[in-house]
């Protein structure tokens, strides 16, 4: 008995050793290392371009094949990734004459450093639809960086761009699929919008996507305050 004990003892001398030898220095580089991520919301720009289409495709793929449906319009998901991140002329490969300009839209892009580098992980777009609409678009954020209030600080900004940038605009408009729930309680619950009512028919719009029984979600916001 007295020998297990002693063997005890030991080991628990040598976890001792362990820790203070091996771990405890670790320890200051361990705790910046998770603090030293530094997030930016600014401007997009050409060097962007790469880390926004696989953002979008990311959450396309996550929404449509991993998270809804267990995989069953995983290639309707790719046809659609492919429909906007593709052709020259589509809204991604062309996001300065889109969204900047006359039109007074704007695109922004939000990125985190470290390390490693920059990374882009969240973007918003804002396009002007008609004289008084605009439509917030590519709205995305990397699963690893929600619920740290950026997609309310990017959705904000673009509100109150709309507001005081884009002259005649008092509403905005978005869409999402209608099984993110997620994304749904965020824009109505959380940032006021509503359910657009389809004037044909008098009820709640909704429209099939991309050859699919899966529907879009169209919702609004009206502009209170308008300064320009």
């Amino acid at each position: 008995m007295h020998h297990l004990s002693s063997l005890q003892s030991r080991s628990e001398s040598m976890s001792i050793y362990f820790w203070v030898a091996f771990v405890l220095p670790l320890l200051p580089a361990i705790a910046l290392s998770m603090t030293a991520s530094q997030y930016t919301l600014r401007r997009y720009q050409s060097s962007d371009l790469a880390g926004a289409k696989k953002l979008f495709a990311d959450n396309i793929r996550e929404e449509w094949r991993d998270t809804y449906h267990g995989g069953k319009y995983a290639e309707n998901a790719e046809r659609y990734i492919r429909s906007v991140v593709a052709p020259p002329d589509s809204d991604m490969n062309t996001i300065e004459e889109t969204y900047f300009g006359d039109t007074g839209g704007y695109f922004w892009v939000l990125t985190c450093s470290n390390n490693d580098g920059e990374e882009v992980v969240g973007t918003c777009g804002l396009q002007r639809v008609d004289s008084s609409t605009a439509e917030i678009r590519r709205m995305c954020l990397a699963k690893q960086h929600r619920r740290k209030g950026w997609g309310t600080k990017m959705l904000q900004i673009a509100i109150q761009h709309a507001a005081t940038k884009m002259s005649g605009v008092d509403k905005l408009v978005v869409s999402t699929i209608e099984h993110s729930i997620e994304g749904i309680d965020f824009y109505k619950t959380k940032n006021g919008f509503v359910d657009t009512i389809d004037e044909g028919t008098g009820v709640v719009k909704r429209s099939p996507v991309h050859g699919t029984p899966i529907r879009e979600v169209f919702m609004e916001y009206q502009i209170i305050g308008k300064t320009t």
